[in-house]
C-alpha cells in the first residue's frame, strides 16, 4: 500500500472518480463529504498521510479546515476550481504542503503524492513508479526515443519544447529512468501552480517559524530530489525574481532554505519544459537570456500530434490499456476519424476522448459514430460558451469536418469576423485558425 489519502470534497462525483483512479494506484482512501466532517476525521481520527482539500465547499470551506485544525501529521494538498494566488498564498502558510487547480489528473497528481509522502517519511526515495513508455510509430518518436537514450547518461540540463499535451513530462521521466540516478528520485513541479510569494519555500525549503504559518520545517523540492532529478514544468511562468534565484541554485550548486543563515549543497538534475517559445520571451524580456542558455544545453523538441498520425493507432491501444479497457478497439473507421482531427490538446485530448468513447461503447469495437460524436464534443470543450448542434449529438453522422467547419463558422459570426477574437474564443493561435479557414474557404475580414 502505497499509502492513506483523505478525500475532502462536497463533490460526489469527483470523489467517486478520484477514490476510484487513487485505489488503482495502491493508495487507501476515505472520503469526508463536508468540511465539518474533514474537521473531525482530521482533529480526533487516525489522520491519513494525505488529504486532498477541496476550497470551495458549503458550510465550512477548505481555509477554515486548515484554521481549524492547526498542526496535524498530515499533509494536505488544497484543490480549486476557483484557485487565486491569494487562496494559494493563505492555504501555504495555514500549513498546505502544495496547491493545485481542477480539473486534476490522477496520473498527474501522483507524484506530487509521493512527494508529500517522502516528506512524512511514509515512501522510500528509490520507490519510484515505472515510467510511463513514449509510444508512437512515427520517425518523430523514433528520434525522440533516441535523444533520451543519448543523454540520459548524462547529468546535463535538458530543455524539452512542445505544445500542452504532447509528453513533455513523459520524455522527463524517460530521460531519469535511462540515468544513473533512476534508482533517486524523480520530483515534478509546475511552476504555473506555484504563487511568486512562496518560489523560495517550494523549490528550497524553510525553517520552522520562517515566516507566518511555517509550522514545520519544510525539505523544498530541491531537497526532495536530492540525488535524482526536478523536472520544472510550465518553466515560462516563472517570474523574473524566480528566474534569478532558479539560476542561481543551479549555476552553484547550492540552495538557501528561507530562515536558514548558510548554504546547503544540493546534487540534482534538471530537465525543464515549456509550451513557449523561450527565445521570443527573451527578447521581448520577459525571460532570462542567462537562463534560457544554461537550461538548452541539450533541447529536445516534440512534435504536436497533428504533426505524426502514425502515432494514432499505437496510442490509442497504449491509452485503452491505460484506461482498463484493453479489450476494446477502434475500427478502421474509427481510426481514420482519430488520424484527421487537429488534436489542439495532443495526446491529453485523445486521452480523454477515448475515455469517453469507453464509457459509452456497447460492444467490445470503438465505431466511427461514436469516434466522431465525443471528438465533436472535444472540439465544442475547447471553445468558450458554446453548444454543438443537437443534431450531431444525437447522430453523429456529421462528418468531422463539417462540425468544425460549422463551429468556426459560428465563432467568427460570433466574433464579427475578427480572426484574432475567434481563435483566442476557440482556443488556437491565429495562424492555425487562418490555415484552417483557407482549407475551409471561408473568408474573414
Amino acid at each position: 500500500m502505497n499509502g492513506s489519502v483523505l478525500i475532502i470534497d462536497d463533490d460526489a462525483s469527483f470523489r467517486f472518480a478520484m477514490a476510484k483512479a487513487l485505489r488503482r494506484a495502491g493508495y487507501a482512501i476515505s472520503e469526508a463529504s463536508s468540511g465539518e466532517e474533514a474537521v473531525e476525521v482530521l482533529n480526533n481520527g487516525e489522520p491519513p498521510d494525505v488529504a486532498l482539500l477541496d476550497l470551495k465547499m458549503k458550510g465550512i470551506d477548505g481555509l477554515e479546515v486548515l484554521r481549524r485544525c492547526g498542526p496535524i501529521p498530515t499533509s494536505i494538498i488544497v484543490l480549486t476550481g476557483h484557485g487565486t494566488v491569494k487562496a494559494a498564498v493563505e492555504a501555504m502558510q495555514l500549513g498546505a504542503f502544495s496547491f493545485l487547480e481542477k480539473p486534476v489528473d490522477a496520473d498527474m497528481l501522483r507524484p506530487l503524492l509521493r512527494q508529500a509522502l517522502l516528506e512524512r517519511g511514509r515512501a522510500e526515495p528509490g520507490a519510484l513508479p515505472q515510467a510511463i513508455p513514449l509510444v508512437g510509430a512515427s520517425p518523430v518518436i523514433d528520434e525522440v526515443q533516441e535523444f533520451v537514450r543519448t543523454v540520459a547518461p548524462t547529468d546535463d540540463t535538458v530543455l524539452v519544447f512542445g505544445e500542452t499535451g504532447t509528453g513533455k513530462e513523459v520524455v522527463a521521466r524517460q530521460i531519469h529512468a535511462h540515468s544513473n540516478r533512476a534508482s533517486r528520485p524523480f520530483v515534478a513541479m509546475n511552476a504555473a501552480c506555484v504563487p511568486r510569494e512562496l518560489f523560495e519555500s517550494e523549490l528550497f525549503g524553510h525553517k520552522r517559524g520562517a515566516f507566518t504559518g511555517a509550522q514545520n520545517d519544510r525539505a523544498g523540492l530541491f531537497r526532495e530530489a536530492a540525488g535524482g532529478t526536478l523536472f520544472i514544468d510550465e518553466l515560462a511562468e516563472l517570474p523574473l525574481e524566480s528566474q534569478a534565484k532558479l539560476l542561481r541554485a543551479i549555476e552553484m550548486k547550492t540552495i538557501r532554505p528561507v530562515g536558514e543563515s548558510g548554504e546547503t549543497e544540493v546534487d540534482v538534475r534538471i530537465v525543464a519544459a515549456t509550451n513557449r517559445d523561450l527565445w521570443a520571451e527573451t527578447q521581448a524580456g520577459t525571460f532570462r537570456e542567462d537562463l534560457y542558455f544554461r537550461l538548452q544545453v541539450f533541447p529536445i523538441l516534440i512534435r504536436p500530434l497533428r504533426e505524426r498520425p502514425q502515432d494514432i493507432e499505437p496510442l490509442a491501444a497504449h491509452l485503452l490499456a491505460r484506461l482498463g479497457k484493453s479489450d476494446l478497439t477502434l475500427d478502421p473507421e474509427a481510426l481514420a476519424a482519430l488520424r484527421e482531427y487537429d488534436w489542439p490538446g495532443n495526446v491529453r485530448e485523445l486521452l480523454n476522448v477515448l475515455r469517453r468513447a469507453s464509457l459509452f461503447a456497447i460492444s467490445d469495437t470503438i465505431g466511427a459514430d461514436l469516434t466522431r460524436r465525443m471528438i465533436a464534443a472535444s472540439i465544442f470543450g475547447n471553445a468558450r460558451d458554446s453548444t454543438p448542434p443537437q443534431s450531431t449529438v444525437q447522430t453523429g453522422r456529421t462528418s468531422l469536418a463539417d462540425v468544425e467547419r460549422d463551429h468556426i463558422e459560428q465563432v467568427l459570426r460570433e466574433m464579427d469576423g475578427n480572426i484574432t477574437k475567434a481563435a483566442a474564443s476557440l482556443g488556437i493561435d491565429r495562424r492555425t485558425l487562418q490555415r484552417k479557414l483557407r482549407g475551409y474557404g471561408i473568408e474573414a475580414q
